[in-house]
């Protein structure tokens, strides 16, 4: 064989091989026993999200953090909520969609009739 070939080949081995890899299902150790995600929760925990509302089998750190989050944002309606500013009024998004459309859509009208001006080389 021909040793560009083989170099080849070789390559492509370790390629396939990472990405085989990546593929391999990934560990949960994370979030505790499968299928129960209160299996770290600790008894604060637990009280805190009986206090809040949530679920038992939905009582994780970030629910109560999500939570806090939200009674935060109500408390203080000055400083948002967090959610994305399209996602406050339906007007104000096609008002973005408008603006952008105008700005892209001149842009493109610019290359168009520049392009139709210009001498053919010779």
């Amino acid at each position: 064989m021909n040793k560009p070939i083989i170099v080849a080949m070789a390559v492509l081995a370790v390629f396939f091989s990472a990405t085989a890899v990546s593929v391999m299902p990934a560990a949960y150790a994370q979030y505790g026993v499968e299928g129960s995600p209160v299996a770290g929760a600790t008894e604060e925990q637990l009280a805190e999200c009986e206090q809040y509302g949530i679920a038992k089998s939905e009582c994780t750190e970030n629910a109560i953090l999500a939570k806090r989050r939200l009674i935060y944002a109500q408390d203080n309606p000055s400083t948002g909520s967090g959610t994305p500013m399209l996602s406050t009024q339906e007007g104000q998004t096609w008002v973005f969609i408008g603006v952008l459309a105008a700005i892209f859509g001149g842009v493109a009208a610019a290359f168009f009739f520049r392009g139709r001006g210009a001498t053919p080389p010779s």
